[in-house]
Parts: C-alpha cells; structure tokens; sequence
C-alpha cells in the first residue's frame, strides 16, 4: 500500500441513491427518516458517453441536504445510464459517492494512471464536467468526479 494516492479527494459531497420511483422514496424518506423539503425535477442529458457509446436519457431527480452532504434521488425515465444497470443488477440502493474537484481533467488523467477510466461522462463547456469512474475496483460503488464552472457554482 502506498502513502502517496493517485488522487486526494476532496469530502463527499453527494450521495446518489437509484430507485424506482422518485415519489415514493421521497415519501419514504421523509416519513421514515425527516429528509427533505425535496427538490424534484425531470431532465433530459443528451451527448454524454456511456461505456464508450454516446446516448440521450431522461431522469427523474430528487435533491435533499443532509448537514453538507447531498442526497441525490435517481429514476431513469428513458435510456441506458449506469443507473439502469444499477437497477437490473443489485435493485435499488446507494449506487455513487460524488465528489467535486478543481481539476476535473488532471483527475481524470491521475486516476487513469492508476488503471481507473472513465465509465459515464460528459462535458458541457463554460458549465461543468462529470465522470461516473468504473468501479470493478471499488467493490461495485461508484465514485462520480464533478466540475462546476466559477460562473456557474450559485446555480443548480
């Protein structure tokens, strides 16, 4: 074991959770737990690359804080994203750990240095960048790299 990682990440700062359905875990998790007020919206992500194929999808979300950390809800609506596959292999469940970085590029090139490339990803130029890491190194979670642009960091 080395002293010296390929990267040092910074805290988690999202936790995302693949369901079913958006309403009811948000119903779920508010009645069990106190999570919550929710965000809920839909969107569509179109041009990003999955596994080496570019795809469109459509996802149904729900955002909550938890003290600093972000619960990020996840339903695909259309398509194939890691989500789906999440879906059809474990069920629902915590799928990723995001993380924000300064150097979205450096990072991904750091990592791939360690044999860690790039699963799902997308950049939107002037916006962010995001990269969803393999993970048949991480015992199946995923770790999600996130840029956010300075202009762009007050909004969501």
């Amino acid at each position: 074991m080395t002293d010296d990682p390929a990267v040092r990440l910074p805290p988690v700062e999202q936790i995302g959770i693949v369901v079913r359905d958006v309403d009811q875990a948000v119903e779920f998790f508010t009645s069990a737990f106190g999570w919550g007020p929710f965000k809920i919206r839909e969107g569509e992500q179109k041009g990003f690359t999955y596994d080496g194929r570019t795809g469109d999808c459509r996802l149904k979300m729900a955002f909550a804080r938890s003290g600093n950390v972000e619960i990020e809800l996840i339903q695909v609506l259309e398509g194939e994203t890691p989500h789906s596959d999440f879906l059809r292999r474990h069920g629902e469940g915590m799928q990723h750990l995001r993380f924000r970085v300064a150097d979205f590029d450096g990072t991904i090139a750091a990592l791939a240095k360690a044999g860690v490339d790039p699963l799902w990803h997308q950049k939107m130029p002037g916006i962010a960048a995001f990269a969803y890491m393999k993970n048949d190194k991480t015992s199946g979670l995923m770790v999600e790299l996130f840029e956010k642009k300075e202009s762009q960091k007050g909004r969501k």
